[in-house]
């Protein structure tokens, strides 16, 4: 032990200070941590907390919208399958209702065709008789030209009556 405490006062090392300079660091880093560590740390923790505790928030919230979109997806589907069954349901309406007035339109057309031909049988038995009438007339207007220009004045009257006798 010896050769360390000549080798030490060769350093000029005195235990005195040494000592004091230990003594001095303990006080320091004692102050220290009561004045600086203590707070710092203390806010450190309690910033951790804050975190630990909006992630459990965050976590919860997002626990929450999950549940949230899956009713609002189930929502979605059972409106999709309402409007579905609606639309069908109105295209069959519609269907029903575009044949029945197709039936009807052909019913009507039907109807307006039957009444044509009625009209036009009506105006062709009208023509052929108006047309009979007209080639008795012709018929008989002929017959008198011929007998007036072949036959005598007495002949022409006898024949003239019995024509329109």
């Amino acid at each position: 032990m010896d050769a360390i405490l000549n080798f030490l006062y060769g350093l000029h090392f005195s235990p005195i200070v040494f000592f004091a300079q230990i003594g001095l660091f303990l006080f320091f880093h004692m102050t220290m941590q009561s004045i600086i560590y203590g707070p710092i740390v203390r806010a450190r923790n309690e910033r951790e907390g804050r975190i630990e505790g909006h992630l459990a928030k965050a976590e919860a919230a997002a626990a929450n919208a999950k549940g949230m979109k899956s009713k609002y997806d189930e929502e979605i589907k059972a409106q999709r399958s309402l409007l579905a069954q609606e639309l069908k349901e109105a295209t069959e309406k519609a269907e029903k209702e575009a044949a029945a007035r197709m039936q009807q339109a052909r019913d009507e057309a039907g109807k307006l065709t039957d009444e044509a031909h009625a009209r036009l049988n009506e105006e062709e038995k009208q023509l052929l008789a108006s047309m009979d009438q007209e080639a008795n007339k012709l018929a008989l207007a002929v017959a008198r030209q011929v007998v007036q220009n072949s036959l005598s004045q007495d002949a022409q009257g006898r024949v003239l009556a019995q024509l329109k006798g």
